[in-house]
C-alpha cells in the first residue's frame, strides 16, 4: 500500500530518456513520478531521428506520435564525405528516418505517459535530495509556491548535460564547437546535406516548420563578440553544398555551444541512476543520440525492475553498466572509423578524431576501470570462418550427413540476459568467431543444446533433435550458423 507521495521511481527530466523510462516502468506496474522544470513544448535541438527510433516507439505503443504532426519522413540526402564529389543517397537507402519538431514530440510523449498513470510535477524543480537510512530517496519538489515531499526507491536523473559536473565526466572524444542557424526552406533543396570540410563538417536539413537548419562543427575557438556571424559565414563559404546561401545570409539568431563527449564517472550510485545525456553523450556525427538515449532507458528500466522484483542489485547494476559501456565503446569506434574515411582525413580536425580514446587520468571508480579496459583491450583475432553458401535447403542437403563435433575453442561463460523483463544469469557460449558471448539463438538457450551434442552427431541429426523444441526452420538456421562460425566442426572419423 503506497502513500500518496511515495513512489517506486522518481524521474527528474521529461525529455525522451526520462519519458521512455517512465512509460516502460508504468507498463511494468510501478508507481512513477516525474519532475520537469520547463513548460512544454520547449525549444529543443535534435530534430533528426535515426531509423531505429521507430522500433522503440512501436515497442512503447507510441508509434502514432511520429505521424501526429507534419513531420518529414524519409528525406533523401546529398553527401560529400569519402570524396570531394557529392553522392546522392535515396530515402530508401537511408532508411526510415524522420525529421521532427522535438518540442512537440517531447510534449506528446510526456502527455502519453500521464495518460498511462505518470504523476507529473511541471513546471517544478528539485529543492533537495538525500539518502535516508531506510534506503529511500527523499526529495523536496517545488511547484510555484507549493512544496511537496516525495520519497522513492529509485531516483533516475534524465536532466541531460546540465546535470553533469565537468569533474564527474570521463572524456571520450575531443570537444567540438557547434554553430547553427536557420534559413528559409525554399532557399535550400528538400534533402539532407552533409559535407566534410578541411577544418570540420556541416550538416543541414529541412524542418517541419518550413525552415532549414544548418549546423557547422569545428574545433573550439574563441570568437570575439559580434563576430559569430562572420565565422559561421566563413565556414559555409568553404563548402560546395551550402555556399550559395552565404550572399543572402541573415546575420541573426545564430546559436553556438561546445559539444562535449563523455560518460559519467558514477552512472549508478546507491540507486541514483543516470539516463540519456546525464549518463553519456555521443559525437554529433552519430545522428542517433535520441534513439540511443531511449534504448538505454529501456535497458535501465529492466535493471530497476530486476532490483524491485528479484532484489539482485549487484546483477542489475552490472547489466546497466555493461550496456552503458557497450554503447559508449561501440559508438566511439564507429565515429572514429567514419572520421578516418573522410576525404579530408589528413587535416588536424580529422586526425585527432580518427582514433577512439578515453582519458586514463584519475581512474577513480570500478566503472571507470571497466570502461578504460574495454577501450584498450586487444580485439579478438578471429579465425577464418568457412563459406558454404546460403543457409537454404541446398546447404542443408549438402551437409545433412556431415559428422560434426564441438570446436575445442568453444567455452562456456555466464551471461546476463533479459528474461521475463528481468536480468538473469544464463550460461552462454564464447568462441573467437563471435563478436561477444551469446546465450540465445532464435530465442532458444543454446548452451544446453550444445552440451547434449552426442559423439556420433551429424548436422542432420542435430537439426532433427532441435526441431523437437522449435521450428525446423529455426533449428536449421541455428545449426548452420554454428557451422559457419566453426563452432560445430567436421568430426574426423
Amino acid at each position: 500500500m503506497h502513500s500518496e507521495n511515495t513512489f517506486d521511481v522518481l524521474i527528474i527530466g521529461g525529455g525522451p530518456a526520462g519519458t521512455c523510462a517512465a512509460l516502460r516502468l508504468l507498463s511494468l506496474g510501478y508507481r512513477v513520478a516525474l519532475v520537469e522544470k520547463e513548460n512544454f513544448p520547449r525549444p529543443q535541438i535534435g530534430e533528426s531521428l535515426s531509423p531505429g527510433i521507430r522500433n522503440i516507439f512501436e515497442y512503447l505503443q507510441a508509434g502514432h506520435l511520429l505521424s501526429r504532426h507534419n513531420y518529414l519522413q524519409q528525406l533523401p540526402a546529398k553527401v560529400i564525405w569519402e570524396s570531394s564529389t557529392a553522392q546522392n543517397i535515396s530515402a530508401q537507402q537511408r532508411g526510415p528516418g524522420i525529421m521532427v519538431n522535438r518540442g512537440l514530440l517531447d510534449k506528446d510523449l510526456l502527455e502519453l505517459a500521464v495518460e498511462r498513470g505518470l504523476h507529473l510535477f511541471q513546471p517544478a524543480w528539485l529543492n533537495h535530495k538525500l539518502w535516508l537510512d531506510d534506503g529511500k530517496w527523499s526529495a523536496q519538489v517545488q511547484t510555484g509556491k507549493t512544496v511537496t515531499h516525495l520519497t522513492a526507491t529509485f531516483l533516475l536523473d534524465a536532466r541531460g548535460r546540465s546535470s553533469t559536473d565537468h569533474e564527474r565526466r570521463i572524456t571520450t572524444a575531443p570537444p567540438t564547437l557547434a554553430l547553427w542557424a536557420y534559413t528559409p526552406a525554399q532557399q535550400m533543396p528538400n534533402e539532407t546535406l552533409i559535407e566534410a570540410r578541411t577544418a570540420g563538417w556541416t550538416w543541414g536539413s529541412p524542418m517541419p516548420d518550413q525552415r532549414f537548419r544548418i549546423l557547422s562543427f569545428m574545433n573550439p575557438v574563441k570568437i570575439r563578440p559580434g563576430a559569430i556571424a562572420d565565422v559561421f559565414g566563413h565556414t559555409l563559404d568553404k563548402t560546395q553544398l551550402f555556399r550559395s546561401i552565404v550572399q543572402n545570409w541573415q546575420a541573426r539568431d545564430i546559436g553556438a555551444c561546445v559539444v562535449s563527449n563523455y560518460v559519467h564517472r558514477f552512472p549508478w550510485d546507491r540507486r541514483y541512476i543516470r539516463l540519456g545525456e546525464a549518463a553519456f553523450t555521443l559525437d554529433p556525427l552519430s545522428s542517433s543520440g535520441v534513439e540511443k538515449a531511449m534504448r538505454f532507458s529501456l535497458q535501465a528500466a529492466i535493471a530497476v525492475n530486476t532490483v524491485l522484483r528479484l532484489g539482485d542489485e549487484q546483477l542489475a547494476q552490472a547489466f546497466y553498466e555493461k550496456k552503458l559501456i557497450d554503447a559508449v565503446v561501440t559508438h566511439a569506434h564507429w565515429n572514429a572509423d567514419y572520421y578516418a574515411h573522410a576525404y579530408t582525413n589528413e587535416h588536424a580536425f580529422w586526425k585527432e578524431r580518427a582514433t577512439p580514446f578515453i582519458l586514463r587520468k584519475d581512474i577513480c571508480t570500478d566503472f571507470h576501470q571497466k570502461l578504460y579496459g574495454r577501450f584498450t583491450q586487444t580485439p579478438v583475432q578471429k579465425t577464418a570462418a568457412r563459406q558454404h553458401g546460403s543457409y537454404g535447403a541446398e546447404a542443408i542437403r549438402r551437409l545433412w550427413h556431415e559428422p560434426v563435433q564441438l570446436s575445442p575453442a568453444l567455452t562456456y561463460q555466464d551471461v546476463p540476459c533479459i528474461v521475463n523483463d528481468t536480468v538473469q544469469i544464463k550460461k552462454g557460449i564464447r568462441h573467437p568467431n563471435l563478436e561477444e558471448e551469446i546465450a540465445y539463438l532464435a530465442a532458444i538457450e543454446i548452451s544446453p543444446l550444445l552440451i547434449k551434442t552426442g559423439s556420433n552427431a551429424t548436422l542432420g541429426s542435430i537439426i532433427d533433435e532441435w526441431s523437437k523444441i522449435t521450428t525446423y526452420k529455426d533449428a536449421a538456421s541455428m545449426a548452420l550458423f554454428l557451422w559457419e562460425k566453426d563452432i560445430l566442426i567436421q568430426r574426423q572419423c
